[in-house]
């Protein structure tokens, strides 16, 4: 009687400690598939950076217009990435739709003679992710990569009396109508496209939360690190 009591109690014992085990495991896969998902929404969140430049066939140069089809599509793709990502009900969506379809329009009408050509995310560094039931918070670097072309004079072509009286010229001294005349007279010149490098790394600080089994960005701020400010 003694050891079938025994028996029945370790038995009883061992599925208690095996639906712990389940339990846990359970839990553990929950917490791994939330981290996934959580870094598949900032990273496709983040990638949004680089659907703002156009198809290379219009980024050879700052002056070349790019039909209204072309940007129209572009709208279209990013607004369709934004409704993916963040959360329509915490206000954020409107709030990044604004943002980036500007810069669709900057980026087709730059209002300087300066065009992006590449603006890439080389790595995401997950420093911090913390769920807790359906909100989460992140903190991650982002290094990015980025070219520009610029319209430049082209100082093998100009004169050299031309060219020493653009680069001393004053334009604090000048009044309204000289800068005007200047403006006009540099306008001419012949130019050069130049092309710009340039490197960073940013601190984000997401909010997510769960809806409808999506994790969604609820809102997000950035710092630059120190020695990659702009």
């Amino acid at each position: 009687m003694k050891k079938r009591k025994i028996l029945v109690s370790i038995v009883s014992i061992l599925v208690i400690f095996g639906a712990i085990l389940i339990a846990i495991s359970v839990k553990s896969n929950q917490q791994l598939n939330n981290e996934k998902d959580i870094k598949k929404t900032v990273i496709g969140a983040l990638k949004i950076h680089e659907m703002l430049i156009y198809p290379a066939e219009y980024t050879k140069s700052p002056d070349i217009q790019i039909p209204q089809e072309v940007i129209d599509k572009k709208l279209k793709e990013v607004t369709q990435a934004c409704e993916k990502y963040f959360s329509s009900k915490s206000g954020w969506l409107a709030n990044r739709l604004s943002v980036y379809q500007q810069a669709v329009l900057a980026e087709a009408h730059p209002p300087t003679d300066m065009r992006t050509v590449e603006n890439k995310i080389t790595d995401v560094k997950f420093l911090e992710i913390k769920i807790e039931g359906d909100t989460a918070t992140v903190v991650a670097d982002v290094y990015a990569e980025g070219k520009s072309i610029g319209l430049a004079l082209d100082t093998d072509k100009i004169p050299a009396p031309e060219l020493n009286e653009i680069t001393n010229a004053k334009g604090y001294k000048m009044s309204p109508e000289e800068q005007k005349k200047f403006a006009e007279k540099t306008e001419k010149l012949p130019k050069k496209i130049r092309e710009y490098k340039g490197k960073s790394i940013t601190r984000h600080y997401f909010n997510l939360a769960k809806e409808n089994g999506e994790w969604k960005i609820t809102s997000e701020t950035f710092n630059f690190l120190p020695g990659y400010e702009p």
